[in-house]
């Protein structure tokens, strides 16, 4: 439900003496499924649609059963399955998949009498103030930008590094002052020297602008350094902090994005940060600083030429809000596309093999060049706009200068007081105004990728962590490995549950097959068990302590996971068996590797324990991968271990390894072991078995084969297969 959709006035009349509202939602689709409003409203006796100004239907709870939710091209639809046969109740666009999945889980509940949990506010798919769809959903806007958050926000970032700042600024102050003594000096060359024929003062004037343009110089070699050290922190502080933020978040954070935006987002957002901390800041800093002293100056010598020079001014203040409105959604374009090419060049070389033994080389080269062509023309748009921008901006300042010779020249021949030295004066003083000026573009340019940028790096740092420091969390003198579960719903993606209120127990000690086809839920399990996800409604407990309740990192530790694909990272085999386990003892790792039945191998190699592994374990085996993971489980010795597929990518003779590290793995542990061989489960004390998203059978093997239901269909379906392989492989 939607707590921001509010009933009408008109519907409020009409539900009176309806009962109680309990529940409700606006659809964005009328009743005749055209973009309007109508509404779907659960009261304490009946479940009613109504469009604007009508009750279209009403139907009795008591005869409902339950809310299904039906998928449509382009939206979906709530249907009630009720006694005398299914009601089709409400219509709804893609964007309010969300908010009517909830509904129909809460009228459902009611109506199974199950505890109603209130979800937290569904996320705005649209922006708020302008209408406009979001890139991702409660992200922001791309044409509604705080800008000035941002940049306040950017500004923080330099807190660290107070003193640095402060003297960078007090530099940058001084530049400024020995930029604007040159065209002043030629006045005075000019009216004094040249106009009274005065060679007396010429020296001292030209040693002036010397030394003007010698501290300039230093000026602005002390700045650079200055900038440069201070801009390389700060994106390493960003780096480093965006990293471990990502190192907390919900993995329901990952789910939509790529990793090659995510790597976009830490290197190609950070970089063009940078590129503004370092260019932008600079020059911002400079230029805000001359623009007040040089428009000073230029209003004392001549207040109404000054005037002329100004006009400009409001031109380029209204361009450039057509400018940045302009680019800021292609620049957002363009990192997106970035990321996607990160991504399919990851696939590429990773996936070479693949790629190979298919012949696709060149549907992939198809691929990646349809990708970069996409870029290309994001590019263009965005050099067309602001190479268009930046030469209009040159001739409107061109007109500028023109108008100030025309009246300078007319006065000075007029007699009116203005010299020629001021005229001198005046002209190089424009330029060092409208320089910074037709060059503000550019700073337009990098702060409209700074900021794109910057906003995605702060979506990434805002985002909501796991509840690692939540301190009403509750710490368990010990976990013994009691788990259950209780009506449990959850779905990855409002509107597709996955699974649908499971209710089992495993006792401390137990040993749990979860047996099912593909797809029907059972790395789900696991991963609700783990937390990596939290249930959308209902309770899972741990040793009778809801799992949403206990120390995060407690329960982790507690859990050792044994995966399907093991991922290892590019360290030694050693460091990769004490992985979580840094003060392990060497007679410790080697013990766990005896038990994983992989000491043998290890010793093997040149380097023993010492052997590095490569990227992602690229120079073991699946099988020797695998005998290290397990290894590392034993070394972490674990009360809970989950074993996820641990040998559906091994050989016989390596299955038979596993097999055994597994028998010594799980004694005197909670087990939950998910495996399509069957003959992996055979320690299993009860097998579960799942079939879309529900249990529909628990019990041992012989009692489950006894039934004749779906495990027997499965268990027969295995014996075939094993049949077939032994036929193939003359076994």
């Amino acid at each position: 439900m939607n707590p921001d959709a509010k009933l009408t006035d008109e519907v409020n009349r009409l539900l009176e003496g309806k009962g109680q509202v309990l529940f409700h939602q606006e659809s964005d689709l009328t009743m005749n499924r055209r973009f309007g409003r109508s509404y779907l409203i659960c009261t304490d006796r009946l479940l009613i649609t109504a469009s604007e100004t009508d009750i279209v239907a009403e139907y009795p709870l008591s005869t409902i059963k339950e809310i299904k939710v039906d998928e449509l091209v382009g939206g979906g639809r709530l249907s009630a399955v009720a006694s005398d046969g299914i009601h089709h109740l409400i219509s709804y666009s893609n964007h309010m998949v969300p908010h009517f999945a909830v509904i129909a889980r809460l009228i459902t509940g009611h109506i199974q009498g199950r505890k109603i949990e209130m979800p937290p506010r569904q996320k705005h798919g649209f922006c708020p103030r302008c209408g406009a769809p979001l890139p991702e959903r409660d992200t922001a806007c791309p044409k509604c930008v705080p800008r000035l958050k941002i940049f306040t926000r950017l500004v923080s970032l330099t807190k660290a590094y107070k003193g640095k700042v402060i003297t960078l600024m007090v530099v940058t102050a001084f530049g400024v002052v020995f930029q604007v003594v040159p065209p002043y000096l030629t006045k005075m060359i000019v009216d004094d020297v040249i106009g009274r024929k005065d060679l007396g003062k010429l020296w001292l004037y030209i040693g002036a602008m010397i030394l003007a343009g010698v501290l300039y110089l230093v000026m602005r070699l002390v700045n650079i350094q200055l900038n440069a050290w201070i801009s390389a922190r700060i994106v390493a502080d960003l780096r480093s902090r965006l990293h471990a933020v990502l190192q907390y978040l919900q993995l329901s954070f990952f789910n939509k994005r790529e990793p090659g935006e995510i790597v976009g987002r830490v290197m190609n957002d950070t970089g063009e940060l940078q590129q503004f901390l370092v260019e932008g800041i600079p020059f911002l800093l400079i230029n805000t600083l001359s623009f007040i002293v040089i428009g000073a100056i230029l209003i004392k010598i001549n207040w109404i030429l000054a005037l002329l020079v100004f006009i400009p001014i409001p031109v380029f203040v209204f361009g450039s809000k057509w400018f940045w409105g302009r680019l800021t959604p292609l620049f957002h374009r363009q990192g997106s596309a970035i990321g996607h090419m990160h991504s399919m060049l990851t696939e590429s070389i990773l996936g070479l093999k693949v790629v190979k033994a298919f012949s696709q080389e060149q549907r992939r080269v198809s691929q990646f060049d349809g990708l970069n062509t996409s870029l290309a023309g994001t590019y263009i748009g965005i050099q067309r706009v602001y190479g268009s921008f930046n030469e209009v901006m040159y001739w409107v300042m061109s007109v500028g200068v023109a108008m100030v010779w025309l009246f300078a020249v007319r006065q000075i021949v007029g007699g009116s007081g203005l010299t020629l030295g001021d005229l001198l004066a005046f002209v190089g003083y424009i330029w060092l105004f409208y320089g910074p000026l037709q060059w503000f573009s550019v700073i337009l340019n990098w702060m409209s990728h700074a900021f794109t940028g910057a906003e995605r790096i702060f979506e990434v740092i805002d985002s909501a962590p796991e509840s690692y420091n939540d301190p009403e969390a509750i710490t368990l003198p010990q976990i013994r490995g009691e788990i259950e579960f209780k009506d449990v719903h959850f779905s990855y993606e409002r509107g597709k549950e996955i699974i649908h209120g499971i209710s089992f127990r495993i006792a401390r000690g137990e040993m749990i097959g979860l047996v099912g086809k593909s797809g029907a839920g059972k790395s789900t399990i696991i991963n609700l068990i783990t937390r990596f996800f939290d249930p959308d409604s209902g309770e899972i407990l741990i040793d009778r302590v809801p799992v949403k309740n206990l120390n995060l990192s407690q329960l982790r530790k507690n859990m050792g996971i044994v995966m399907q694909e093991p991922f290892l990272f590019n360290a030694t085999i050693a460091e990769n068996i004490a992985y979580g386990m840094e003060h392990a003892g060497f007679d410790d790792i080697v013990a766990a590797a005896k038990a994983a039945y992989a000491h043998d191998f290890i010793v093997r190699k040149d380097d023993g324990y010492d052997t590095m592994i490569g990227e992602s374990g690229a120079k073991l085996s699946s099988g020797e991968k695998q005998r290290i993971s397990i290894a590392r489980a034993i070394l972490h010795n674990p009360p809970v271990l989950i074993l996820d597929e641990a040998t559906s990518s091994v050989d016989a003779t390596t299955e038979k390894f596993i097999q055994d590290a597994i028998t010594k793995l799980i004694k005197g542990r909670t087990t939950i072991a998910i495996a399509h061989r069957l003959s992996t489960l055979r320690n299993a004390d009860r097998l579960v078995v799942v079939d879309d998203g529900k249990i529909v059978e628990i019990g041992s093997h012989d009692e489950l084969t006894k039934k004749q239901g779906v495990y027997a269909k499965l268990a027969e379906s295995y014996s075939q297969i094993t049949a077939l392989r032994s036929v193939v492989w003359g076994g």
